[in-house]
């Protein structure tokens, strides 16, 4: 089974599998009651192996679901597929690191 998984550890959200639009409703409800309960968050994509315009789409929802909590959210390790889909979409810049 294709999937993603996500782990927990102090104020970072680590993400391991295909962040697709598949698999996103397998962590979505988990991570955005996480950021609810945080200060500051980091989300740590190097263990993504696969990633689509939805999984893309999801991690700006992130970056809006944290501001409305007062949530200071950063990304790191982007996968290089991941940093190509950026670059093509335009949106270079957008989620800080």
């Amino acid at each position: 089974m294709v999937g993603i998984s996500v782990a927990f550890e102090q104020n970072t959200i680590k993400l391991n599998g295909e962040l697709t639009r598949q698999t996103l409703m397998q962590v979505s409800t988990k991570v955005v009651k996480f950021l609810s309960e945080q200060d500051s968050a980091l989300v740590n994509l190097q263990q993504v192996s696969k990633v689509d315009t939805a999984g893309l789409a999801w991690l700006f929802y992130l970056l809006e679901r944290a501001q409305k909590v007062s949530c200071q959210l950063h990304f790191a390790n982007l996968p290089t597929k991941l940093d190509n889909l950026i670059n093509l979409s335009g949106v270079k810049g957008f989620l800080p690191e």
